[in-house]
């Protein structure tokens, strides 16, 4: 029993002994993340939901789809919106109110195209105006 528990502890030092000089590198980087999630803090809100809260506006924003050739992915309204949403978070906005999405087909740099328009905001998400307004 003895020898069989020296044999183990002996096998476990050998093995991670072994690991000392590993080094592990991953192409992960944790400002990818940041970029990943940045529009996770921007909310989007109607105007009338806007209006019930305290904001100051931070500018027009847009956002573009293109699907180049007919064989790559198409452009969708959600990768448009996703991406008013990137420059709104760029201004440091936490707020976004979509005016209207264009869909174009055959322009000359894209075969299809969607593009979103808004404007940013921050918003006081905890506190409602209190003048009514």
């Amino acid at each position: 029993m003895r020898t069989a528990i020296a044999l183990g502890i002996i096998a476990a030092a050998a093995v991670l002994g072994g690991c000392e000089g590993y080094s592990f590198h991953t192409n992960l980087d944790p400002q990818n993340f940041k970029e990943y999630y940045k529009t996770s803090g921007v909310n989007e809100y109607s105007n009338a939901q806007l209006s019930a809260l305290r904001y100051h506006s931070l500018g027009t924003v847009t956002g573009l789809s293109c699907q180049v050739k007919d064989t790559d992915y198409i452009a969708t309204e959600a990768q448009a919106r996703t991406r008013a949403k990137e420059q709104a978070a760029d201004k440091g906005a936490n707020a976004i109110v979509f005016s209207r999405c264009v869909r174009l087909e055959e322009t000359p740099a894209c075969a299809v195209s969607v593009t979103c328009y808004g404007e940013a905001f921050i918003a006081d998400q905890g506190e409602e105006r209190s003048d009514g307004r």
